[in-house]
């Protein structure tokens, strides 16, 4: 609520954030950074903006503040990329994300052709596995440990037993 423009805030929360900067100057002084900070990510200000905007918070002597801004410290190349640039990978990093979460629910539960299906959004992958292909897929997915076979074609175990 404080990071959202006003334009998008309701008179409700509007009302809220008045009272409380009125109230107590801290608020006040962390809704003025808060604000001045997404306006700095929206517009793309650049590295100025940042240095001002850190310039700023380090004058306010609010600890919580300054610490965050130690923690933009670690990636500082990337916090300015993501001040300036236009463009962005947060598309690729939550498909990523989806992929991975799909194939950890079918883990040990479905083979590839499964997971492929419910990955890709392509019409023509929609048709239905036939019961042959969901019968592969799943003791694909289910195949025991092969063992090991020597020269003689007995297994280690029974080599060792014997």
């Amino acid at each position: 609520m404080i990071i959202r423009p006003l334009r998008k805030r309701t008179e409700d929360q509007t009302t809220f954030i008045d009272q409380l900067c009125k109230s107590d100057p801290t608020a006040a002084t962390v809704y003025s950074l808060a604000q001045a900070f997404g306006s700095l990510l929206r517009n793309r200000e650049g590295k100025l903006g940042l240095e001002q905007w850190k310039r700023a918070v380090l004058a306010s002597d609010i600890a919580e503040l300054r610490d965050f801004v130690g923690g933009l410290a670690d990636d500082a190349e990337a916090i300015v990329n993501g001040c300036t640039e236009s463009w962005s990978n947060g598309m690729v990093e939550g498909f990523v994300n989806k992929v991975k979460w799909i194939k950890r629910s079918s883990y040990g539960q479905a083979g590839f052709p499964l997971l492929q299906r419910r990955v890709l959004l392509h019409p023509a992958v929609r048709k239905p596995l036939s019961k042959d292909q969901r019968q592969r897929s799943s003791r694909k997915s289910a195949t025991p440990l092969s063992r090991e076979t020597n020269s003689t074609g007995s297994t280690p175990m029974a080599v060792a037993a014997a």
